[in-house]
């Protein structure tokens, strides 16, 4: 059957709705590559320092690969304008090309997509600037030498320190939310100077309280001499008082457990009694009955 002149088949048209050539198919794969990193959340990585710790990289990389994020690296210079003839810049420069030539190998082993900025002035102001800037940023993480609560104050989303404490061969990493009431986390090193002073302060508390009761006589004789002798039971109860307070707090923080920081007048806000406002009574309007006699 012959087709009529100026009407192409069904079957030509389909074939020629579909790329014949393999490099519009890898367009159209780096077409939507690039849509899905547009929509990608980041982390957001930040150091005042040219090299970014290790420890902090390979946090990033394993929660960007387990959330499918991306990461932004920050290096911030925070004195640009220090006067030594540009050195520390220099170095600044070259510590920071090293950092992200160790950075993409660890993120390329795990198929994360790293961006790396360099900015200059406050932690802060970097922070809250890029977090309003056309990325996606979920969530911050500092290195060290950044106090969380400068960056906290000025970033619209959480901020995360990254600690590590070496125990010979093993690290262990713990990461700390301070926007979050009620959870402490403690870092192996300060956790093992609490319990030294547990045993220390309790040790202490512990002998002066067996002197006392050994040695009855010599304290009834001396304590009640008075005149300059007056001062040792005085002495004595600061001492036991001293010990035993430092061994209390050092038992509690052990264990990871924190006085809740409220100040005074917050409490005493919370304490008043609220007032009730005063009803006034309402005027009777009943009809009533009156009997002239």
């Amino acid at each position: 059957m012959q087709t009529p002149k100026g009407i192409v088949p069904a079957m030509h048209n389909e074939t020629a709705a579909f790329p014949q050539d393999p490099q519009d198919h890898n367009q159209i794969d780096r077409q939507l590559l690039l849509e899905r990193q547009k929509d990608r959340p980041f982390i957001l990585v930040v150091t005042r320092n040219g090299h970014l710790s290790e420890h902090v990289m390979e946090y990033a990389v394993n929660v960007a690969h387990r959330l499918q994020y991306g990461i932004l690296a920050v290096h911030v210079d925070t004195l640009p304008l220090f006067h030594d003839r540009g050195k520390r810049s220099k170095l600044f420069a070259a510590a920071m090309r090293e950092s992200e030539a160790l950075f993409n190998r660890k993120a390329h082993n795990k198929e994360v997509v790293v961006e790396h900025l360099g900015e200059t002035g406050k932690i802060g102001g970097v922070v809250s600037r890029l977090c309003h800037a056309k990325k996606r940023i979920e969530f911050v993480v500092v290195d060290k030498g950044i106090r969380v609560q400068e960056v906290a104050r000025q970033s619209p989303v959480p901020v995360f320190p990254v600690i590590t404490t070496q125990s010979g061969q093993c690290s262990k990493t713990i990461v700390h939310n301070p926007k979050e009431k009620g959870v402490f986390a403690m870092s192996t090193t300060s956790r093992k100077r609490h319990v030294k002073n547990c045993f220390l302060f309790g040790a202490l508390t512990s002998g002066l309280y067996a002197a006392v009761f050994v040695n009855q006589d010599a304290v009834m004789t001396y304590f009640t001499k008075g005149g300059a002798f007056a001062l040792l039971p005085v002495a004595t109860v600061f001492a036991v008082s001293y010990f035993h307070g430092n061994f209390t707090s050092a038992f509690w923080s052990a264990l990871g457990i924190e006085a809740s920081k409220k100040t005074a007048a917050q409490r005493v806000e919370a304490d008043q009694p609220v007032k009730e406002g005063v009803v006034a009574p309402r005027p009777d309007a009943r009809p009533r009955l009156q009997v002239n006699v």
